[in-house]
Parts: C-alpha cells; sequence; structure tokens
C-alpha cells in the first residue's frame, strides 16, 4: 500500500537543488526508490511503501543543500545505499567540511561524496594518492588543503613537482635556470595557488621561499621535513622516480600524489610509476587513496559527457 506524506522545503535555491533542473533529481529518486515523488508551491510529495526511508532522504538532501554542495545523481544513490545502512550521518558530516582559507575569505566545501572522502583522508593521512579524470578537483583540493595549512603555520613549506615527461626530464633545451625551465609545466599548479590566494600574498609566500619548486629530476640526495609535497601528474612518473620520491620524507610530511591514469604519457611503453604504487602500497593502512569517476567532475557539464563517450569507445576496443 502507498502511503502518500509531504515535507515542507521552506528555501527556493533548496527546493530547486533537491528538484534538479528538468526534476532529474527527483526522477533518480522515483527510479531508485521506486516512489512516486512531485512537487507543489513549496511542498515535495512523495507516495512510498517505505515513507520513512524517502523522508530521511529528502532531509538529508536539504541539510546537504544548506550546506552549499552540489546535488547529483550519483549522490542519490549513495545516499540510498547508506539509509539503508543507517549511515547518512557520515555522508552529510563529509559534504559538511570545510576549509575557510586564512587571509583570502575564501570557503571550500566538497561537491562530491569523493571529494569529502579526499578532504577527510588528506586531514588523517601523511601519504595519499588521488587518481581521477580531469576536473574532479584531485589537484585543486590538494592545493587548497595545502595553502591552508601553511597561512595557518601548522606547515613550514609547500613543495611544488611534477615529472617532465615532454622534455625526457632533461629540462637541458629550455631557457633559464632549472626553476624556470619547470615553471611551464607548473602553470595549472600556480592557476590553483592564484584562485586561492591574493597576488600579493602568493607572491610574499614565493619570495619567502615557502612555496618551493622541487624538479622531479633534482629529489635524489634530498630529505623534506616540516611540509606538504605536491606531486602533480604522478600518472607520468616511471616505477624507480616514484620510489625515489616516496622514500624522501622525513619529520612532519605529508606526501599528496595526484594524477590521471588514463592519461599516461610515458615513453616506449613504460609502466607508470603512480599505478604501479598504488598496486604495491594498497594493504598499507597509513596511506589513503582515493578514486574519483566521471560522476565528480565539476568542470563545463559537457566535460563529463566527453569523458563518458570517450571511455565508450576505448572499451569497445579492447571488446
Amino acid at each position: 500500500m502507498l502511503i502518500k506524506n509531504c515535507i515542507l522545503v521552506d528555501n527556493d535555491k533548496t527546493l530547486l537543488n533537491i528538484c534538479g533542473v528538468n526534476d532529474v533529481i527527483l526522477k533518480k529518486i522515483e527510479n531508485i526508490c521506486d516512489c512516486k515523488i512531485y512537487y507543489q508551491g513549496n511542498e515535495i510529495y512523495y507516495e512510498s511503501k517505505n515513507p520513512e526511508l524517502i523522508e530521511k532522504l529528502i532531509k538529508s538532501l536539504i541539510t546537504i543543500s544548506q550546506n552549499n554542495s552540489t546535488i547529483t545523481e550519483n549522490l542519490i544513490e549513495i545516499l540510498y545505499n547508506e539509509i539503508k545502512n543507517d549511515n547518512t550521518s557520515d555522508i552529510v558530516g563529509l559534504l559538511s567540511t570545510n576549509i575557510e582559507i586564512v587571509k583570502s575569505k575564501k570557503i571550500f566545501k566538497p561537491k562530491t561524496i569523493n571529494q569529502g572522502i579526499y578532504l577527510k583522508l588528506l586531514k588523517e593521512k601523511d601519504i595519499i594518492f588521488s587518481s581521477g579524470p580531469a576536473g574532479t578537483g584531485k589537484t585543486f583540493i590538494a592545493i587548497i588543503f595545502a595553502m591552508n595549512e601553511l597561512l595557518s603555520k601548522r606547515t613550514k613549506k609547500v613543495i611544488l613537482t611534477r615529472p617532465v615527461v615532454e622534455a625526457g626530464e632533461s629540462l637541458g633545451f629550455l631557457p633559464g635556470d632549472f626553476i624556470q625551465k619547470i615553471n611551464p609545466y607548473l602553470v595549472p599548479l600556480f592557476s590553483s595557488i592564484n584562485y586561492i590566494l591574493t597576488p600579493e600574498v602568493h607572491a610574499k609566500l614565493m619570495e619567502q621561499n615557502l612555496i618551493e619548486i622541487a624538479p622531479l629530476a633534482y629529489m635524489r640526495g634530498r630529505t623534506f621535513s616540516d611540509s606538504i609535497v605536491i606531486l602533480d601528474e604522478a600518472q607520468n612518473t616511471t616505477y624507480n622516480q616514484m620510489k625515489l620520491f616516496l622514500t624522501r620524507p622525513g619529520e612532519n610530511v605529508k606526501m599528496i600524489i595526484t594524477g590521471d591514469l588514463t592519461q599516461i604519457d610515458l615513453p616506449n611503453y613504460k609502466k607508470s610509476g603512480m599505478l604501479q604504487s598504488i598496486k604495491i602500497l594498497k594493504s598499507i593502512d597509513e596511506i589513503g587513496f582515493i578514486e574519483f569517476n566521471d560522476n565528480d567532475v565539476i568542470r563545463h557539464p559537457l566535460v563529463k559527457k566527453i569523458l563518458s563517450a570517450y571511455n565508450k569507445y576505448e572499451n569497445s576496443k579492447h571488446n
């Protein structure tokens, strides 16, 4: 027997978020929960054999929306499963976590469950592997976290590095010293920093060498201490490069490794050091691992469709 109930949503923006564009979120709820759901005015009506579940789902969505987090179709599936297991507080908590950047008055809130998990791992683990497609925030969130730790004086330095596959790690033919040679390859990282910090704060941190550029080719013999080290585009590291990098930590160091394992550009069919390291180190509890997917893409909506189309095409070639 279907039982009809309704929930008042007294905020128009929250109501729109819960319904979705063209009611796409309500349709997803109908599909996954086997119910009928619609809205009239500021009330959401639902008819279901399990009205308690729908009520919990909608109230969770209200809380998530009020925390300015994004509601996606993928989130509905996750919440549905968590409600059945009575774990919704964990999900809402992950999406309610935020970082308020000192000196810039900007607040970052995770927009997907995986971003919330990632932020939790960054706070709890000393080494974190973050993999996934473009536009999921894996590098941006790492930069936000690192800049906030630096400005809050919980770490003394942020070190940025990435492999330079295009230059074969020699860097010799590029003009200038080694910092100038690698600068073009770190533009995405600097773009994130410039979005987070004011130009004045960024310049001051660079002048004081509190943000350091460390080319992967120059890592041998170094030991990092009291710092956060971000290795971007790590899918293009070799086995030896990744092993060398992972053995550099000294005291009070956090190492964040980000990369897209579908975009490996290594020459001569070399295997990705990041991919191998994830397989080798997966069983170590002190290391955090997060894998983003197409549902976590938060760039232009077309990016998700483009990735999906490419994945479909590439999978068909292997079948």
